[in-house]
């Protein structure tokens, strides 16, 4: 029988560090004399790093694409630190799956640096596998990360379980084949019918992961 595996989002499913991401580009843009609203940063959500640096460089942002993004990926990197912002359930939940002995990866259209901070802050078994943008030549919606992350990780996708809460993270596993299990903590809508929907991981149990398997049989 083929492995099975879970493959975690990081911003907005296991951690919130969407709001250090929106203070960090807004300040950076602000310290260059170009506007960057909470508006814009909302419209980010879920896209890759290129979307945004892009968009700020046409607004007369200094740089090249390259070094906006490092710029921003150190600021969050700094700002989050060793205080990693787990959201509701998700360090309980990677316990629990590492504990089962249960596959996990993380895929992020994130840095790098980034990934790094939170999988050193992880249990100890957990987020074997971490697959960022630094890592695939075309990041979510492309279902990319995910293919990487199962071949790493030795598991088939179509028996695995991606966790996202963004409509680009949704149609990135959808398009792998994993089965799509939405966290609303930013949006009540992936624009893909998820098979589980759920309002944060303190609702998940490895139980309902291993139900989740047994029913791609």
């Amino acid at each position: 029988m083929a492995l099975s595996g879970v493959c975690f989002d990081m911003d907005g499913t296991l951690v919130d560090t969407e709001p250090v991401w929106h203070a960090s580009l807004m300040a950076m843009c602000a310290a260059e004399g170009v506007a960057w609203t909470q508006a814009d940063c909302d419209r980010s959500v879920g896209k890759p790093m290129e979307w945004w640096s892009a968009d700020m460089r046409s607004r007369g942002m200094p740089g090249s694409d390259a070094e906006l993004r490092a710029r921003a990926v150190g600021m969050v990197a700094d700002a989050v630190g060793d205080d990693v912002p787990w959201l509701p359930g998700a360090y309980e939940l990677l316990v629990a799956l590492a504990d089962a002995g249960i596959p996990t990866a993380l895929v992020t259209n994130a840095g790098r640096a980034n990934a790094d901070a939170l999988v050193r802050a992880a249990p100890a078994g957990s987020l074997e596998v971490v697959v960022t943008s630094d890592d695939v030549s075309d990041p979510k919606p492309h279902p990319e990360a995910y293919l990487a992350a199962a071949t790493l990780l030795g598991v088939d996708p179509e028996r695995s379980i991606g966790v996202e809460d963004s409509g680009p993270g949704s149609q990135a596993v959808v398009a792998a084949g994993m089965t799509l299990w939405f966290v609303r903590s930013h949006s009540p809508d992936p624009g893909f019918a998820p098979a589980h929907s759920i309002a944060s991981l303190a609702e998940v149990t490895v139980d309902d992961v291993r139900a989740a398997f047994a029913a791609l049989d």
